[in-house]
């Protein structure tokens, strides 16, 4: 009966240690979230978008956001289009500044910190933004949270978390703030004369 215990002893411990490892496709799964969310900063910055995106810049963002977000992102460029239609360009358009970022002027660099895979086919990454002042002062730094589902193999941006807290920027979600311009530019009307 000594050879059994013997044997029982290290068998438990490789199955410690294999139960403490993680799952060989975990860590690549983590990676391409990243990638995902890497490659939607990187059309971001190259893209240098002021406002709603015309339909001509969404054309570089469609292999990195969510056919959804996409779709939100056309209606609302298409309500601004309207928007300023109706009102002769008299009035700004309904959203100024940056778009993605909760930073008026936008951000210049990124960093994904983590990010964590959620309920079937989401995930979620914290990123840090910073934009530096042409004045040479200290350079503004924030996080934003970017929201990810997987489409076929890869991961497309759903939807964004505003993290800073800046007065007149944008709170919430980029979801709710395309639904919001959408309302308003497709409802709006000429003033009568």
């Amino acid at each position: 009966m000594r050879y059994p215990v013997r044997l029982a002893l290290p068998i438990c411990a490789l199955l410690a240690i294999a139960i403490a490892l993680p799952l060989p496709g975990h860590a690549d799964t983590v990676t391409d979230i990243n990638r995902g969310a890497t490659a939607f900063y990187r059309v971001y910055l190259d893209a240098r978008v002021s406002g709603v995106p015309s339909a001509r810049t969404l054309a570089s963002f469609a292999p990195v956001v969510s056919p959804s977000l996409l779709q939100l992102l056309q209606k609302g460029d298409i309500a601004e289009k309207h928007y300023a239609r109706v009102t002769n360009h008299a009035v700004p358009p309904l959203v100024e500044g940056d778009l993605f970022t909760s930073l008026f002027e936008g951000a210049q660099s990124f960093a994904v910190q983590e990010c964590h895979r959620g309920a079937t086919g989401s995930a979620t990454c914290t990123i840090t933004l910073q934009h530096a002042d042409a004045g040479g002062q200290a350079p503004t730094r924030w996080a934003d949270k970017v929201f990810l589902i997987k489409q076929g193999r890869r991961w497309m941006v759903e939807d964004i978390e505003y993290g800073g807290d800046w007065q007149f920027m944008h709170k919430g979600r980029l979801r709710e703030l395309l639904r919001r311009v959408i309302r308003d530019g497709s409802n709006a009307k000429p003033e009568p004369r």
